[in-house]
C-alpha cells in the first residue's frame, strides 16, 4: 500500500481565476466495516476503486485499482446509494506545491476544499492567501463523511 499524506483546508476567497480545466468527479462509498473506506470514483473517463485505512494525523495507507467505467457506474448506482458526492476538481500549482481544489455540487454545493499532498508529514506548507481553516483532522469534512452527512443537512439540523 502507498502512504497518502495530505492536508485539507477550507477555501475562504473566490478562486475562480485559479480554476481552469477541471475534471468532474462522481464518487461513492461502499458500506463501511470498521474504520477503513472503499471508494468508487469516476473522474472524467477514468474509474478507480480505492481502499483507504483510518487516518493517523495527516497520513493513511491507500491502495488503488483501475476499473472499467461502466462497471464503476453500476457500483455507484447499485452499491453506493445514499453515499455519493459530486464535485469538480481543479489543480493549481503554487510555491512548488500542487493544490487540488474541489468545488462540491449537489447536497454539498457551496463547499470548496483545497488539499495538498505531501512527501513528509512534517513538510512545511506555505499557505496561499485564499486558504482558510484547516480541516485535515475534522472527520465531518472528509469525502466519505460528506457522502453520508452533506453540509446542507448541517444547516437544517442547526
Amino acid at each position: 500500500m502507498a502512504l497518502e499524506i495530505e492536508r485539507r483546508f477550507l477555501v475562504r476567497k473566490d478562486i475562480r481565476h485559479l480554476c481552469r480545466d477541471g475534471v468532474r468527479i462522481t464518487q461513492g462509498y461502499l458500506p463501511r466495516d470498521g474504520q477503513n473506506t472503499v471508494r468508487v470514483r469516476l473522474a472524467g473517463d477514468k474509474a478507480t476503486l480505492t481502499m483507504k485505512t483510518a487516518k493517523k494525523g495527516a497520513s493513511r495507507e491507500e491502495l488503488e485499482f483501475p476499473l472499467l467505467p461502466d462497471f464503476a457506474r453500476k457500483l455507484l448506482e447499485h452499491s453506493c446509494e445514499g453515499r455519493v458526492i459530486e464535485k469538480t476538481r481543479y489543480r493549481h500549482r503554487q510555491d512548488g506545491l500542487c493544490w487540488e481544489i474541489d468545488v462540491f455540487e449537489g447536497e454539498n454545493a457551496g463547499l470548496v476544499i483545497a488539499e495538498v499532498e505531501l512527501s513528509d508529514p512534517e513538510q512545511l506548507v506555505p499557505l496561499p492567501d485564499w486558504i482558510g481553516a484547516e480541516v485535515t483532522s475534522l472527520r465531518a469534512y472528509g469525502n466519505s463523511a460528506l457522502s453520508r452527512q452533506p453540509i446542507r443537512r448541517w444547516v437544517s439540523a442547526a
